[in-house]
């Protein structure tokens, strides 16, 4: 039995968990302010003020020699900075150099300061709430970035700190600072004031706006960051139900994510209570494309019609959870899907469940020829990431190095597409590192085009990167159920256990050619090679589970069926579709049926 994996806590992210370095520096900043009362205005005394100013300068070295994102380090240290201006005060006056010019830079600097954590909290309430509604405009950024003033205020400070040795213009060059820090904090809050009025009386609005539109349905969504393909690779779909409809988020990360993407009208509402002038007469239902822990927020609206889409196809068991139990229906791929959830050993009502295909898929091109005859194959290397929890880990790209070696070494052409989320382990993106070397390294000797790095992971699809192969090898991972829409061959690799036992609980595997992974490495790697991109004995096999898992639906047209069930269950009229005749099946929509391979 594998024991949990405990997650180690670097010592550096402990130090800011525990907030260790504002308390170090808060800290020496009440010596630096006792040194200098206790120096009797010694110009010595300057270096107590100038160490807790150093480790923030250090600290915050980041912030200050790039442009600042929105607030930037407003408020950071300021407690430190409020006894390091005292600090600088007091050496003024017991040395003497004080005067009205001293008193007056003091004041500013201190004004200023206060400014800042109240500009920080401000803005967070000036957050964007609209986008996309027609007829009305709505900013979503600041005029400028407010994080100026941040150098500002520390270029300000350091001069007071270090005007004893020369008082006059050094106190003149902190004032000036502090002064023009002040012009943009005064302009920060009216921008401010503007942006939190415009989105109250959009949110007064709202219901009249929402009206006008007429949404038939929402799209609800709460996500991490780098999430926003989850619905992205849906919106084309929604969009061909030819209705009205608006995105609902629940955080600013989010509306910025699907702001960034698309065009269609999105709206932020954070508390619970939000969400009730959501409910216009218009609305029938809400597609939701996750297991968000705040989806239930809006299931509790009872009068709606609530769909399950999720974002992908596999046989993981976060895709057989009980709680899709709190929605009405649940649209599936195929009958793949269904079963999984007795895999699992989790009750389904039996009328949940909708077959609709992935629509995702109709663009994917089937195979140019027999794997074997092909003179230098291309092979699509799509390994998954480490999953919330041990249970759900399937990464093989800590094997992942030998895998693409042993692909170039058979001369293979490499696609590399990793998991987004694989660059939040060190391990991962460690391995991720040395594939991309690898393969830059294989293409200046040898000339092969191999596609990774931005091109494979940003400018083209995933669509794109099953196009672009001739074979496939993944993890337990939703693009093994779209890549199957191929039939082109694939591997899937087994992370923990042997090839039967890997089939018997994932059955999406007997589509595949199995590597079994163990410690980095993987045991049949060369027979599984073989297999994969010479003789393919499985492929017959491959095409009868392609469609178990993605829907008995001819290829042309194939994604009319998600649009015809769509509108069903929101109650809407059929779209007309093409001869039945043209696209081999017909159009009506089509519940579970009760059929294994």
């Amino acid at each position: 039995m594998r024991c949990p994996r405990v997650k180690a806590i670097s010592v550096k992210k402990a130090a800011t968990m525990l907030s260790l370095w504002p308390a170090a520096v808060n800290l020496l900043s009440v010596v630096a302010v006792l040194v200098v009362a206790a120096s009797a205005g010694s110009p010595a005394a300057i270096l107590a003020p100038l160490v807790p100013l150093a480790i923030i300068l250090w600290r915050q070295r980041r912030t200050l020699r790039r442009r600042p994102k929105g607030v930037g380090g407003l408020g950071r240290y300021a407690t430190s900075r409020f006894l390091l201006i005292a600090a600088a005060g007091a050496q003024l006056l017991l040395s003497g150099s004080a005067g009205a010019l001293g008193i007056i830079a003091c004041a500013a600097a201190l004004v200023v300061l206060v400014a800042e954590p109240i500009l920080r909290a401000t803005n967070g309430v000036a957050v964007p709430y609209a986008a996309g509604f027609p007829g009305h405009e709505a900013r979503r950024r600041a005029r400028f970035r407010y994080g100026w003033i941040f150098p500002l205020d520390v270029l300000a400070l350091t001069a007071l700190l270090l005007a004893v040795l020369a008082p006059v213009p050094l106190l003149v060059a902190s004032l000036l600072l502090s002064l023009l820090a002040a012009a943009l904090a005064v302009g920060a809050g009216l921008d401010i004031i503007g942006r939190i009025r415009a989105r109250r009386a959009f949110q007064a609005r709202l219901e009249e706006h929402l009206t006008a539109l007429g949404p038939v349905f929402y799209v609800y969504w709460d996500a991490p960051a780098r999430s926003a393909f989850q619905v992205s690779m849906w919106l084309p779909y929604l969009e061909r139900l030819g209705v009205p409809f608006v995105l609902v988020v629940r955080s600013v990360a989010t509306f910025r994510q699907l702001a960034a993407v698309t065009e269609q009208p999105l709206v932020l509402r954070r508390s619970l209570s939000d969400l009730d002038a959501l409910m216009v007469p218009s609305v029938r239902g809400v597609f939701y494309v996750n297991n968000s822990m705040r989806n239930n927020h809006m299931v509790r609206y009872s009068a709606l019609t609530h769909i399950q889409l999720l974002h992908g196809e596999s046989d993981k068991a976060s895709s057989a959870t009980p709680i899709i139990k709190m929605y009405d229906r649940d649209f599936v791929a195929g009958q793949a899907a269904i079963d999984r959830f007795e895999t699992f050993d989790v009750p389904m009502p039996a009328d949940i469940f909708r077959i609709v295909g992935r629509p995702q898929v109709e663009d994917v091109e089937g195979e140019r020829g027999a794997i074997g005859a092909l003179e230098e194959p291309s092979v699509l290397y799509a390994p998954t990431w480490l999953g919330y929890q041990e249970e759900t880990n399937y990464s093989s790209l800590p094997a992942g190095p030998s895998i693409v070696r042993a692909l170039l070494d058979r001369g293979c052409r490499v696609v590399f597409r990793p998991h987004p989320y694989s660059s939040r382990s060190p391990e991962l993106r460690a391995a991720c590192r040395e594939i991309r070397e690898m393969l830059a390294d294989d293409a200046a000797a040898t000339g092969r085009e191999h596609l990774f790095g931005a091109v494979a992971e940003k400018e083209m699809s995933v669509v794109d990167c099953f196009n672009a192969a001739d074979a496939m090898i993944s993890d337990v991972s939703a693009v093994v159920g779209d890549f199957l829409h191929s039939g082109k061959p694939l591997a899937m690799v087994s992370p923990r256990t042997g090839a039967e036992e890997f089939v018997a609980t994932f059955p999406m595997a007997r589509a595949a050619y199995v590597l079994v992974a163990e410690d980095g490495a993987v045991t049949n790697l060369q027979e599984g090679l073989t297999a994969l991109l010479a003789s393919d004995p499985r492929r017959e096999e491959r095409l009868r589970w392609a469609t178990y898992y993605l829907g008995d639906i001819p290829r042309d047209g194939y994604a009319e069926r998600f649009v015809q069930v769509a509108r069903q269950e929101l109650g809407l009229d059929p779209v007309p579709t093409r001869d039945p005749a043209e696209t081999g099946r017909e159009a009506s929509p089509e519940v579970a049926p009760e059929r294994t391979p």
